[in-house]
């Protein structure tokens, strides 16, 4: 059997079972468990799955307000699950409180800002476009900077969509062409792991918006 808090269904006695292994587990331990069940469960994309997902993610945020570790992962995921249910706005809330996470505790960074500022873009929120592009240029100063291409992709398309409604359009136009070389590069230039971050599927949306 693969490891007790890595299940893909969740019977009445997985879910005995489950809790039963959490509690004899040591207690530093237990925030990184109920995190790695929900994700195991949100990644079937099945509702009633999905839903006991959430319910472990609301367990960690209550019982572990003080696990700095695993809290941006847990929101973000959270973020994840109101996105297979159609609601964006909600997405949005819990994503936005893992960048906000981030800013205090950086040892752990997630996808919540390219994730947010995804949504952000795709639904036309405009009232959020300011801090899209505040969060979006701090992570592409921050020290680890955009590794990889499928990351730039999205970042630099964002950024010309948005500089484009501000009338800002040689800034628009350069962030394009970083969005589209960086779409089309083939390789990741790592020695091991060439395909590792490149762009497999392009965001239509996104690429919409960006020739309109």
């Amino acid at each position: 059997m693969s490891d007790w808090y890595r299940r893909k269904n969740w019977t009445e006695n997985d879910e005995i079972e489950f809790y039963a292994k959490l509690n004899r587990a040591k207690k530093d331990g237990r925030a990184q468990y109920l995190k790695i069940q929900a994700i195991e469960l949100i990644e079937t994309k099945e509702e009633n799955l999905i839903n006991v997902a959430e319910s472990l993610l609301n367990k960690y945020l209550y019982e572990f307000p003080e696990d700095n570790f695993n809290r941006s992962s847990c929101l973000g995921k959270l973020g994840e699950i109101y996105l297979l249910r159609n609601s964006p706005l909600k997405a949005l809330e819990n994503f936005k409180k893992a960048i906000e996470f981030e800013k205090i505790y950086p040892n752990v960074i997630t996808q919540a800002t390219i994730k947010f500022s995804e949504i952000v873009i795709e639904n036309n929120i405009e009232a959020e476009y300011k801090y899209v592009e505040e969060i979006l240029m701090n992570k592409i100063n921050s020290e680890n900077g955009l590794t990889f291409n499928n990351e730039k992709y999205i970042v630099y398309s964002i950024l010309s969509i948005i500089n484009k409604e501000n009338g800002n359009n040689k800034i628009a136009k350069e962030y394009t062409e970083i969005a589209e070389q960086s779409a089309n590069l083939e390789s990741s230039g790592f020695t091991y792991h060439k395909k590792l971050g490149i762009v497999t599927k392009r965001n239509s949306i996104l690429d919409e918006k960006v020739n309109k």
